[in-house]
């Protein structure tokens, strides 16, 4: 029988491995482990994962902070079904496929590089087409920010962009000015500013394990249960943001997702940065009926209430 196992490491994208059917799968923080678990609990050779007899068969390899089955430790144990492992401080979700199963899923992941691929045409061609008015370079925002909630499975999030003096709110779904003002978005604010300052993509699928989140009660105020932020890196200087976040249970953000993520953005970051530099966008984003919201104002207005320090 096949199975999938799902890795959450610490302020990570989630891990999806296979193991073999026939072998062994070894875990563990060692380069060359099957399922490598970069995470300072978890030792090198940590256990291995064996289908054996009929049953996938667990054993810890006398790690120094255990293997655990259900949160009971083992050092060998046989996975009867659905069960939620831990290796060390990292938590794993075990799920045994049929082939159909595992067929289908293959299936859905080779449609959503499709979906990379046609988004990444469509920005394409609203780049090609924007008309003087600025509108088509406003859709290039919205349809952007679209594109990342549909690939990460998320509800609600924006778009942050230099305007030049400043950052600012371009494009926003299911997050007006007054929601990102409250202080249930604090948590968010800390992930935005940890991704804005650092250059690179901050995910997080359990926000109750993330110690820079789990103690801030804003994150749970809010009902947050996973967000991605992603960059937008021009010469390796970020110049804005993409923010999604749910509120509704989901599928973990995954190394995948990640992937096809920052291929999408990476893209869309070239496109808009050079419309961020065109008078159509800055035009645009005076034109009455669309609320544009400075994000100092934004992050000001949270550090009055609760400073929020460096995330």
């Amino acid at each position: 029988m096949q199975a999938r196992l799902i890795a959450y490491p610490p302020d990570h994208a989630a891990v999806v491995c296979r193991p073999p059917v026939a072998g062994t799968l070894r875990i563990g923080r060692a380069p060359d482990a099957g399922l490598r678990l970069d995470h300072p609990s978890v030792s090198r050779d940590h256990a291995e994962l064996e289908f054996r007899d009929g049953a996938w068969q667990l054993r810890d390899l006398g790690s120094k902070n255990g293997s655990f089955l259900d949160g009971g430790r083992i050092g060998e144990a046989t996975l009867a079904g659905e069960s939620w492992l831990r290796f060390g401080d990292v938590y794993c979700e075990f799920t045994p496929l049929t082939d159909a199963q595992a067929a289908a899923e293959a299936a859905g992941q080779a449609a959503r590089r499709g979906v990379v691929t046609a988004r990444t045409a469509r920005i394409e061609r609203l780049t090609r087409q924007h008309g003087s008015d600025g509108t088509s370079a406003q859709a290039l925002l919205d349809d952007s920010l679209r594109s990342v909630l549909e690939l990460a499975q998320c509800e609600r999030g924006f778009v942050l962009l230099d305007k030049g003096d400043g950052l600012q709110v371009r494009a926003s779904r299911s997050l007006d000015p007054d929601v990102l003002r409250m202080r249930t978005f604090a948590g968010s604010i800390g992930a935005v500013r940890r991704a804005l300052e650092q250059a690179r993509p901050v995910v997080v699928n359990d926000i109750g394990r993330e110690a820079w989140l789990s103690n801030r009660d804003s994150v749970v105020a809010a009902g947050i249960s996973a967000l991605v932020c992603l960059p937008l890196l021009e010469g390796g200087r970020a110049f804005g943001a993409i923010y999604a976040d749910r509120v509704r249970p989901g599928p973990a953000i995954t190394t995948l997702d990640l992937e096809l993520l920052q291929a999408f953005v990476e893209g869309a970051a070239v496109w808009i940065a050079a419309q961020r530099t065109s008078a159509l966008l800055a035009a645009h984003a005076g034109r009455p009926g669309r609320a544009m919201t400075d994000w100092q104002g934004i992050v000001a207005a949270h550090d009055e209430a609760s400073p929020l320090g460096t995330p």
